[in-house]
């Protein structure tokens, strides 16, 4: 069994305007659909994910409207919305503990993989998430990347210290992806020590456990600003007319 966990909690204070109803940046419109459910079509047309659970702020559950629009596009995975915190590693958690809970109650069995993704990262695809849920199960953790292309500089105070080597060097994107029992212990650790991460595979990492690479694409962008909306749209197009060929 595999299950997604997508922490849709950003205000997109950088898109300089909101979605739909005055909502946040995951609800604005890409092709006409609403960013947070292009992506969860993703999950949803995956045949590896079973399960999708997407955590929202209290606003946003209470009111109904998210599960509005998973009635309305017809998303059979999608769970009822979890409430998350202020920051995307609380948020996610929260979606982690929610899924502990099933396992507890025995709703969930064994020791399922999780898939981690960026709600505002619409542009992934069923084979990527697929990928990384594969290496996962037989590693314990993995995770979507490109290699860098442009060389790497350290800088310190405006100055470069240091030139890093790119072909050690990959940006990290989502979904990544790994065993429960692996990515709660991570999360557990990082609330009891108050660590601060900026992914959840440096939480995995943080334990000594080396996570997988997955090569990733560059399509599989997220949208924090007005151009990357753009720039979304347009690869939208280009794959619609590639369908149709």
């Amino acid at each position: 069994m595999s299950i997604a966990v997508i922490p849709a909690g950003g205000q997109g204070k950088r898109m300089g305007g909101t979605g739909l109803e005055g909502r946040p940046k995951q609800f604005l419109q890409l092709g006409g659909i609403p960013i947070i459910i292009n992506t969860l079509m993703q999950f949803e047309a995956c045949p590896d994910i079973d399960q999708i659970f997407v955590v929202l702020p209290e606003a946003e559950v209470t009111d109904g409207f998210f599960l509005s629009l998973v009635e309305k596009y017809g998303l059979q995975k999608v769970h009822p919305p979890v409430v998350g915190a202020s920051e995307r590693q609380g948020s996610v958690y929260c979606g982690l503990k929610a899924v502990a809970s099933l396992l507890e109650r025995g709703v969930l069995q064994g020791d399922p993989v999780v898939s981690i993704h960026d709600a505002v990262r619409p542009l992934v695809t069923p084979e990527l998430i697929s990928k990384t849920i594969a290496v996962a199960a037989g590693s314990g953790a993995a995770l979507c990347a490109t290699a860098a292309t442009d060389t790497i500089k350290e800088v310190e105070d405006g100055e470069v210290v240091a030139t890093i080597a790119r072909t050690r060097v990959y940006l990290a994107q989502t979904p990544q992806s790994f065993r429960f029992s692996l990515i709660f212990k991570a999360h557990q650790i990082a609330e009891a020590e108050n660590i601060a991460a900026t992914d959840d595979s440096m939480l995995v990492e943080n334990l000594g456990i080396r996570v997988k690479i997955v090569e990733g694409v560059a399509e599989n962008m997220k949208i924090t600003k007005p151009a990357d909306l753009q720039i979304a749209e347009k690869i939208l197009l280009e794959r619609a007319k590639g369908s149709k060929q």
